[in-house]
């Protein structure tokens, strides 16, 4: 049996990298709904227009994390085959 190392190395970076990506891109979603739940608790006025865009931020963050994590099944069951 031989270990190739550079394809090992290679699925670690992209592994560690894409888990980062992933997490940060989660919490800013989060970040942004919080935000827009408190701008909407602040009443009318501006907090009411501030929730709009801050929710759409959140909607976002979320798909571009549903999309790697279906990106990333996909890889899987495609390499399975």
């Amino acid at each position: 049996m031989r270990i190739e190392w550079d394809a090992l190395a290679a699925v670690c970076a992209v592994s560690l990298t894409v888990g980062i990506l992933l997490v940060g891109v989660f919490s800013l979603g989060l970040v942004a709904l919080t935000r827009s739940r408190e701008a909407r608790s602040a009443g009318t006025g501006r907090g009411a227009r501030a929730a709009v865009p801050a929710r759409a931020a959140a909607a976002f963050c979320f798909a571009v994390c549903a999309g790697l994590a279906c990106y990333g099944i996909v890889l899987i069951v495609s390499r399975s085959r």
